[in-house]
């Protein structure tokens, strides 16, 4: 058995942050649920304006799934410890030209903080590194498949 490892993100509010990787990365495959009366009572949450929350979302950003939620037990802390790597085949001229669109994309967009350009690193990858309007660190990468 193989165990699939996806990010799985909590928001102060999940449907506005998927509205924003929508628009700012390109986001597809969009889905949620938002939180019935019966889980809104489990978590002490008024039951008023339940279509504006999110039990659980999804979303891909260049074929990658992420999975996300609101945050229903206590406010997200945003982390320097986790990244979002999208790693990108340095062989595939689809997957290079898919990196480098989606870097300039997200960053043209000033709702981010470059913290490392797109470009040649040492090892004869391409890389670059940002962090997004909720405090997500992403990291795209272009090189030698990662098995």
């Amino acid at each position: 058995m193989t165990a699939k490892l996806y990010p799985y993100i909590t928001f102060i509010n999940a449907k506005e942050a998927m509205a924003y990787y929508k628009e700012v990365f390109g986001a597809t495959n969009i889905s949620r649920l938002p939180v019935s009366e019966d889980q809104a009572e489990y978590y002490g949450m008024m039951p008023s304006n339940l279509e504006d929350t999110t039990y659980h979302g999804e979303f891909e950003v260049a074929g990658t799934k992420i999975l996300c939620s609101d945050a229903f037990m206590a406010e997200p802390q945003p982390s320097s410890l986790i990244s979002i790597l999208l790693d990108f085949d340095s062989n595939d001229t689809d997957d290079t030209k898919i990196a480098e669109d989606l870097f300039n994309k997200v960053t043209e967009s000033d709702t981010v903080r470059v913290i490392l350009p797109y470009s040649p690193q040492a090892n004869g990858d391409r890389m670059g590194q940002f962090v997004d309007h909720y405090g997500i660190t992403w990291v795209i990468r272009v090189g030698e498949r990662i098995e």
